[in-house]
């Protein structure tokens, strides 16, 4: 029987050590520092989507009004396919994915992505879809009125 403590006991512990060595390569892995939007160069009048992927009541109201005060040109806001994106998305709708990044960089979101279909009503050129990662990447000011 004391065998078995004395096992369970070395057990935990060696498992707490390795987590807490573990540690600052996960958190340098999870927080990588958002691109910086020094040299940002946008062609005027991009099409944009904002879309809300977390279920955060407002969330692509709230980031349309940053978008615009930008200079972006948001053309509509709605809700996502889902609300489980646990990241934020810049998608390149049209191939144009220079133009895809430089939002991205603008907008302080590290993930882009190119998906072109032949949907002959859409409008938007760029989709934006504000995941969990919102809060994280500070994409917007948490302390403002919703």
């Amino acid at each position: 029987m004391l065998e078995r403590v004395l096992w369970l006991t070395a057990s935990v512990a060696g498992v707490g050590l390795l987590i807490f060595a573990a540690r600052p390569l996960l958190d340098a892995a999870g927080s990588t520092p958002p691109p910086q939007a020094a040299h940002v160069v946008l062609e005027d009048g991009v099409r944009i989507a904002m879309l809300n992927g977390a279920g955060e009541p407002q969330l692509a109201a709230r980031m349309t009004r940053r978008a615009r005060a930008l200079g972006l040109d948001v053309i509509r806001e709605g809700n996502a396919s889902s609300f489980n994106y646990l990241e934020s998305v810049v998608i390149d709708r049209v191939g144009n994915m220079e133009q895809a990044r430089a939002i991205a960089v603008l907008l302080r979101i590290p993930h882009t992505v190119q998906q072109i279909d032949d949907d002959a009503y859409r409008l938007e050129e760029v989709e934006i879809i504000i995941g969990h990662d919102h809060r994280r990447l500070q994409l917007l000011d948490h302390n403002e009125g919703r």
